[in-house]
């Protein structure tokens, strides 16, 4: 896979966002004029009564709720970033592309929990929840951005997918408006990101990207269509740093991968930081996880070490998202690509209980997943202190299982475990928590 693409990424830097009568960045300064976002929003809100926009800076006393997806504003001058969505299906990951860094544009909405078969079951969108400061904030990447949060209102009897589409496609075309700034701006970094300076005597590494796809709600799309039917495939890494991969998952919070980290996905950039160093950077597999069957798991693992081969590996990183299901998916294709001699190594949730002993850790293991990292344990009990703000609504959406429990969002609340903090068990390696023995 190397030499065939090379992608400058252009970052520029938002210290801070306000309401302005231009929509413009300058010093650092992003200027949003709310006029124009709703008036470009409008026409394509389809099954959304309204859609309200919240700026939220880091560090404020202010709790997000009901939390779909967080996009990175990106503009390619030549082509489009999020291909398939914001313009025609083609390849991307080549080029140039400018990137506003430390800004998100932020999906909050009350999706209704009876709308679809997705609905039910453990498949329906739970509530999902970012402190931007306090005890629970450094579980997400998102209390360090400053947000551009877009609150929807639905209008009653429409379907999952009418709901789901027109949220994600507003929110990309605000995020790809904003982006647009940086036309007139001179960038504060400049990144290049190829395979080409790869050493002979390195060892080759691919990534195995296992994404969730169990229907509306709980989906991924590649090149904006859903991976239901995928057979694992090769991607360029550029090819996920342009967009290629976008998220439509809202089913559990805490495992989520919203598409701001398919774009920014930190295993990619730390093998790509490697590349040429110690080790060299092959390329991507990326593939479904939620096999229906487990003939489907074997046959898909068997596809993604096949491809692993292909392209020279003798290291794989597996990185999975979503739970249980998907557990199955990711130490099959572990045990397969060690029994032919490829070192894979897992990074993972995990269980265990309040001291992490209790019961199994993960839900799934074979003997040959011997490297492990763990993101820590979702089985803790975490307490929510009250804040100054809530952006989303005033009460949270919680226990549909029993009937429902709708408390003040603003009030402190103690879950028993992390489950509806965004991205809290995210496998995608992002995080600041560690631990530490004495």
């Amino acid at each position: 896979m190397a030499g065939t693409m090379r992608l400058t990424r252009n970052y520029y830097d938002v210290k801070r966002a306000v309401w302005a009568n231009k929509t413009r960045l300058a010093d650092g300064v992003l200027h949003i004029n709310r006029d124009e976002i709703e008036t470009l929003v409008k026409p394509i809100l389809g099954g959304i009564a309204e859609a309200r926009f919240e700026l939220v800076a880091p560090g404020e006393n202010t709790r997000i709720i009901h939390v779909l997806d967080t996009v990175q504003p990106m503009y390619k001058p030549e082509g489009n970033a999020y291909p398939g969505i914001i313009g025609p299906p083609t390849t991307t990951g080549s080029g140039a592309t400018n990137l506003l860094r430390g800004f998100v544009v932020m999906e909050s909405a009350a999706l209704p929990w009876e709308s679809s078969s997705a609905s039910s079951g453990l498949l329906y969108p739970r509530d999902a929840i970012v402190d931007m400061t306090g005890p629970v904030s450094e579980y997400s990447p998102f209390s360090h951005t400053s947000n551009l949060v877009m609150c929807y209102n639905l209008v009653e009897g429409k379907s999952s997918a009418e709901y789901d589409a027109a949220i994600r496609l507003s929110a990309m075309r605000v995020a790809d408006y904003l982006a647009r700034v940086t036309q007139e701006a001179q960038p504060d970094e400049v990144e290049l990101f190829s395979l080409d300076d790869a050493a002979d005597d390195l060892p080759k590494v691919v990534l195995v990207w296992q994404c969730q796809n169990q229907g509306v709600y709980a989906n991924t799309l590649l090149y904006g269509h859903p991976i239901d039917n995928l057979v694992p495939t090769c991607l360029h890494p550029n090819e996920m740093l342009d967009g290629a991969v976008v998220s439509g998952n809202y089913v559990w919070p805490a495992f989520k991968v919203p598409t701001y980290l398919h774009a920014n996905h930190p295993i990619l950039l730390e093998l790509y930081r490697r590349h040429g160093v110690d080790l060299n950077f092959a390329g991507v597999v990326f593939s479904r996880s939620h096999n229906p069957t487990h003939w489907h798991k074997e046959r898909s693992a068997s596809f993604c070490v096949k491809l692993a081969r292909m392209l020279g590996a003798q290291g794989l990183v597996m990185a999975w998202e979503g739970g249980g299901n998907a557990a199955v998916d990711a130490m099959l294709t572990i045990e397969y690509a060690e029994k032919l001699d490829i070192a894979a190594t897992a990074v993972t949730f995990e269980f265990g209980g309040q001291d992490g002993t209790e019961g199994d850790l993960l839900v799934d293991s074979v003997p040959e997943a011997i490297a492990i990292v763990s993101g820590g344990s979702i089985e803790k009990t975490i307490s929510l202190p009250p804040v100054d703000r809530v952006v989303g609504s005033e009460v949270l959406r919680l226990n549909k299982e029993s009937g429902g429990w709708f408390p003040n969002a603003a009030e402190a609340i103690t879950f028993d475990t992390t489950t509806h903090i965004y991205c809290s068990g995210n496998q995608s390696g992002h995080g600041r928590l560690y631990g530490a023995a004495y």
